[in-house]
């Protein structure tokens, strides 16, 4: 099979597995929710380790963080309780990457770290980002009055626009047909396979179409300044409505030493902004003041975390670093550990 073809299909069926799995665990998330929002009781501790939970099921932090705005603009929950919900999505959504790491094969083992370095760092950022707005909520309740401002001043506004999903257009065919199936963990398992098989060729296929020197050329072109790395990221995870598609992109690049985990954190900033398309276009259909006032706050949060580590990124660089290789020794046994244990600490919060 020819590079270019080998490419193209990897490729697709990477990103038709990451909406299988979205698909899959949104069904399974939901009746999750609806079990576990009754034990929230308004306590923002437990309603960010939701967001983290329902997020890290679902898949998607644009769905949790869509369906959380408008339960908030039904009145179902309180604007406070939705943003620390929200919070918390950011932290779920580095689920993926975590998956995709675990999943990656290198020429080494040791490669492995390579790809675990850039899951990590996503998962340090957020949760650095969320103690940050936590704590200006919690004792200031900065975010709950910008809310109450930006619900008021677009009140009279009644916007509508359909959301052209570009990811959704071109994995119907696949999709559509896995979907039939009438059992959710099927989809979701057959779904982990395709994606590790096309982990395992998505790589290689570029070293083959492009080489390896031109591959990191290109990389380093553009990697090399931060800012268009940043940039990068944003234009392309806006354009594919997932920060888990593009966030995991990084991950086998990371493993095939295409790319080092410093090129990669600008990159990674980027995709965490341009994840609040699906949720501000979405929330825009409904034509509430309060469901949109929290889909900007969305992107807020993540711009003030862009505005926080972009200019120095080396903080987040020297903690993956200092984490996965002195502080836990990181190898694939120690990684499923982490990665169990990141889902099942928001889940003890919540039922404590």
């Amino acid at each position: 099979m020819k590079p270019a073809i080998k490419l193209i299909i990897s490729f697709y069926l990477f990103i038709a597995s990451i909406e299988l799995i979205k698909n899959a665990s949104f069904s399974l998330a939901e009746h999750l929710n609806i079990i576990l929002s009754s034990l929230i009781q308004n306590n923002p501790f437990k309603a960010v380790s939701l967001g983290w939970l329902i997020t890290g099921v679902a898949q998607s932090s644009g769905i949790t963080s869509f369906v959380t705005a408008t339960f908030a603009g039904n009145n179902i929950l309180p604007i406070t309780t939705a943003l620390f919900v929200i919070m918390g999505t950011g932290i779920g959504a580095t689920v993926t990457a975590l998956i995709i790491s675990l999943l990656s094969r290198g020429k080494k083992k040791r490669d492995f770290r390579h790809g675990f370095e850039i899951a990590s760092v996503a998962v340090i950022y957020n949760l650095l980002l969320v103690i940050i707005l936590f704590l200006l909520e919690y004792f200031f309740k900065i975010f709950t009055k910008l809310t109450v401002y930006l619900s008021i001043s677009i009140k009279s506004t009644q916007l509508t626009m359909p959301i052209p999903n570009l990811v959704n257009i071109i994995t119907y065919p696949i999709t559509s047909l896995l979907n039939l199936i009438p059992s959710e963990i099927i989809v979701l398992i057959l779904s982990l396979f395709i994606l590790a098989f096309s982990l395992k060729y998505f790589s290689q296929s570029i070293l083959e179409l492009f080489g390896e020197d031109k591959t990191k050329e290109f990389i380093n072109k553009y990697f090399k300044n931060k800012y268009k790395a940043f940039l990068i990221g944003l234009l392309l995870t806006s354009l594919f409505f997932s920060s888990a598609i593009t966030i995991g992109l990084m991950v086998p690049l990371a493993v095939t030493r295409l790319i080092n985990l410093k090129k990669a954190i600008p990159f990674l900033l980027g995709a965490e902004v341009g994840t609040f398309t699906d949720t501000l276009l979405a929330s825009l259909i409904t034509g509430n003041s309060i469901t949109i006032s929290l889909a900007i706050l969305y992107l807020i949060f993540n711009l003030i975390g862009a505005l926080m580590f972009l200019p120095s990124t080396d903080i987040l660089y020297r903690m993956g670093k200092y984490f996965s290789k002195r502080l836990i020794k990181i190898n694939r046994t120690k990684a499923i550990i982490y990665f169990l244990i990141f889902l099942l600490v928001p889940l003890l919060i919540i039922l404590i």
